[in-house]
């Protein structure tokens, strides 16, 4: 629902992914799989998911729990898929306040 823009990332602002309390194994196994599966996607989807959520100012404490969790427990984690290079896409995405699509 995400990669066909049904959903946006904006839906998940009702969960802390950096509070290590809330975060329980599931969920940290539930949304590392939820990442890894966007990364996979092409650049130019990768780019237009983040981008979403990039120029709303109520969403950067949302933006700041996606890049800590892909960084602790994506990309820490990777084997292999060469997610890396992908995560810096999405993380200049974030910081795309224009809002420009590709």
């Amino acid at each position: 629902m995400l990669s066909n823009f049904t959903l946006s990332l904006a839906t998940l602002k009702v969960v802390n992914l950096a509070n290590p309390v809330e975060m329980t194994p599931e969920r940290i196994t539930h949304f590392r799989l939820l990442f890894e599966t966007l990364l996979q996607k092409e650049d130019a989807l990768v780019w237009n998911v983040f981008t979403r959520i990039a120029g709303l100012p109520e969403l950067e404490i949302l933006r700041d729990g996606i890049v800590l969790f892909i960084k602790q427990h994506v990309i820490a984690e990777d084997t292999g898929k060469d997610l890396a290079s992908k995560f810096k896409i999405a993380k200049k995405a974030l910081d795309n306040t224009a809002g420009v699509l590709m």
